[in-house]
């Protein structure tokens, strides 16, 4: 941000008007139709549409401070400007007051590294992305935690990792997953188990 004389000054906020101002329309529009089930069912695609917004905006106190982030996004998400609220923006990005800056990395992929938009176009789940990893480890293993940090422990012998501790409480890799399939690749009480017969 430079100051109030530069037409982009704050954009994330007339981001954020906008994306307001377009649901009001739009809520106004539901008003008008006739009481019945496309009535019903077009306020409550507007009342998610706000509750998705009312989580996701810029951060002010009471003395008109600007955290200069979302109050819900951490910085490695998106922070400013919110990718909720610019996201939502782009509903209408048909209407006048669109400024198609706030999406560059969908609408215009090359002008920047390209992540963004290959990540936009897989359209796949967080689960999807981590069931590869996940799913194994928990058929094998729980997640456990003690006083001294989080562990791994197979679920048909006692081997356990050993407790690891994050050095800080913003980072939340848990390295027992990583470590469970490396130091226990095998479980000896499988090997030696006696088929059952039924």
């Amino acid at each position: 941000m430079t100051g109030p004389d530069d037409p982009h000054w704050r954009w994330e906020f007339r981001c954020e008007d906008f994306v307001y101002a377009r649901l009001a329309d739009a809520q106004a529009a539901a008003d008008e139709m006739p009481p019945g089930p496309a009535r019903d069912a077009e306020s409550n695609r507007i009342d998610s549409l706000y509750l998705i917004a009312s989580q996701h905006n810029i951060w002010i106190d009471l003395r008109g401070q600007s955290a200069g982030r979302c109050r819900t996004c951490s910085p490695s998400a998106g922070g400013v400007p919110c990718l909720t609220m610019t996201g939502l923006a782009r509903i209408w990005r048909t209407h006048p007051d669109y400024q198609p800056g706030w999406n560059r990395a969908v609408d215009q992929p090359e002008t920047g590294s390209g992540s963004t938009y290959r990540e936009y176009k897989t359209r796949t789940t967080i689960w999807t992305r981590r069931a590869a990893k996940l799913a194994p480890f928990y058929d094998r293993f729980t997640l456990e935690r003690d006083r001294n940090g989080e562990f791994w422990k197979c679920k048909t012998c006692p081997a356990r990792g050993e407790s690891w501790l994050p050095p800080s409480s913003l980072y939340d890799h848990p390295f027992a997953i990583d470590q469970a399939l490396q130091q226990h690749p095998t479980c000896p009480a499988l090997e030696n188990k006696e088929p059952t017969t039924p």
